[in-house]
């Protein structure tokens, strides 16, 4: 999916899928198509036996020559490693050792996963073959509401600060990037917009005007597709995956447990988001280009906007590059350039202007992180050992049992929850626009209550409570037990074997 690195490729390929298989999402948005042939690459561990996986159109899996020893044997010290470091990093891991399972893991012996499996993609086929131009002016009509938030909130910042401009300018920049960069960045559009207009081939990349008009917000758009589009979605709650938030917050001290969190709310998209995001966009251009990474640099760590004035990304990139490339443009913009032509009329109405845009940015940040972070984090979900190939049922099952879902239902609902209240069924098909995720929700429950699979879904504050409960170690996420792993689906990135 996405970190590239060694070239002991062999094995199984994603050969092409638009937005859908890891070597695409890396072609589609990062500036330097040389990124994308060593991100696709993974390698398939020796004893895995040849499978076919689930196929159609634009994707297919095939199987090839088994991988070198050298493959199996980084392959199984990481798959050691990982063991021992699940009980170090404070959970339990789900009798990941012996054919016993845990009682709220029984379902798993019973669960017919190919069969499961095959209903769950071709619900996604047919999604997708029913997208039409319905599609696409639905969403011209959410953008329309976040237009209108827009409107509603420039023009009324120049009053003394209150909530009126704050929320409506909060929900303008949480819309422009939950609705229209996420799903138009994921190829939602990218077979129904004739236009070229939102397709994730170009939305908000390449140059700072086309991310000024298509979504402007802290992160870099190219950057934001690495960690997220690629990283995030293939290697979904492993240690691989940047947003495991478990995995980062492993070494908090307890007071830092205690209090971080809350902190983290209101200022996550600038001190942790952007700068995390772009390191993701650096190690991969280095690996590509065969640059090595400098030495005691982890890739796999969180790194803080503090963390880089403390000079842990030197040798990737320095804190004058992020603020130049990242975070300069929209923090100038935003709230400076705005407000400006308030000047001519009153300076304190700029003065008001300016204020309205801060608070704004905080309830922005609140606004993301309730509906964002809680997504995949809580103690009825799973967490992974290894990596699975895409789009095999593995992969779907990971979807589901490692997403929650919200209260979903009803434009105003979701568009108030980003659309991220359909995250099970985002995580099955990324390539889907919003209207599909709607018409797919109540199908994918049905589904994965016949088969007996958890399909979680509660209230957003709910959800926000267990989150937290993670962040703060009061509460741990399952281990899925890895002997009951189907192998057929178990395959390694090449970047794990650089780091084996």
């Amino acid at each position: 999916m996405e970190t590239p690195g060694s070239h002991l490729s062999s094995g199984v390929r994603c050969e092409k899928s638009p937005s859908v298989a890891p070597a695409v999402a890396m072609a589609a948005f990062v500036p330097t198509p040389a990124l994308a042939p060593s991100t696709a690459d993974p390698v398939v561990h020796p004893r895995l036996r040849a499978a076919p996986q689930f196929s159609s159109g634009g994707s297919t899996w095939s199987s090839a020559a088994p991988a070198a020893a050298f493959a199996f044997a980084c392959c199984h010290s990481r798959q050691q490693r990982g063991r021992a470091a699940a009980r170090a990093r404070g959970g339990e891991e789900a009798t990941s050792t012996g054919p016993t399972l845990a009682p709220e893991d029984q379902w798993i012996s019973s669960l017919d996963l190919e069969s499961f499996g095959k209903e769950v993609h071709e619900l996604g086929e047919r999604l997708k073959a029913q997208q039409d131009q319905e599609d696409v002016k639905h969403l011209h009509k959410i953008q329309l509401w976040s237009r209108l938030c827009a409107v509603l909130g420039l023009g009324t910042m120049w009053m003394s600060p209150n909530p009126l401009p704050v929320i409506f300018l909060c929900l303008w920049t949480h819309s422009a990037w939950t609705m229209m960069g996420h799903h138009v960045c994921h190829g939602g559009y990218n077979r129904t917009d004739a236009t070229g207009r939102y397709s994730s081939r170009g939305f908000a990349l390449g140059s700072l005007w086309r991310r000024v008009q298509d979504w402007f917000d802290w992160m870099l758009p190219e950057a934001w597709s690495v960690e997220h589009n690629n990283l995030h979605h293939y290697r979904l709650s492993e240690d691989g995956d940047p947003d495991l938030l478990e995995r980062n917050v492993q070494n908090w001290s307890e007071a830092e447990k205690q209090i971080l969190p809350f902190m983290s709310m209101i200022t996550w998209k600038w001190s942790y988001y952007a700068p995390n995001t772009y390191k993701e966009l650096k190690v991969a251009e280095m690996r590509n280009k065969g640059i090595p990474l400098p030495e005691n640099f982890d890739p796999q760590k969180p790194l803080t906007l503090g963390d880089i004035v403390m000079g842990d990304a030197k040798g990737v990139f320095s804190l004058r590059e992020l603020f130049t490339r990242v975070l300069g443009p929209f923090f100038i913009f935003r709230f400076f350039l705005l407000p400006a032509p308030l000047l001519l009329i009153n300076p304190a109405f700029y003065l008001n202007g300016v204020i309205n845009m801060m608070l704004a940015d905080v309830l922005s940040n609140l606004h993301g992180f309730i509906v964002i972070v809680p997504n995949h984090a809580g103690e009825d979900l799973y967490r992974f050992q290894r990596s699975c190939k895409p789009k095999s049922p593995t992969f779907y099952l990971r979807a589901i049992t490692s997403s929650v879902n919200f209260d979903t239902g009803g434009d105003l609902n979701d568009f108030m929850h980003g659309w991220l209240n359909y995250q099970i069924e985002h995580h099955c098909w990324p390539d889907l626009s919003m209207r599909s995720y709607q018409k797919a929700q109540p199908e994918l429950q049905r589904i994965c209550e016949k088969h007996g699979v958890p399909y979680v879904q509660e209230n957003v504050f709910v959800r926000l409570k267990k989150t937290l409960d993670i962040a703060r170690g009061k509460a741990h996420m399952r281990w899925f037990p890895d002997s009951h792993e189907r192998e057929a689906d178990m395959m390694v990135w090449k970047d794990q074997l650089v780091s084996a």
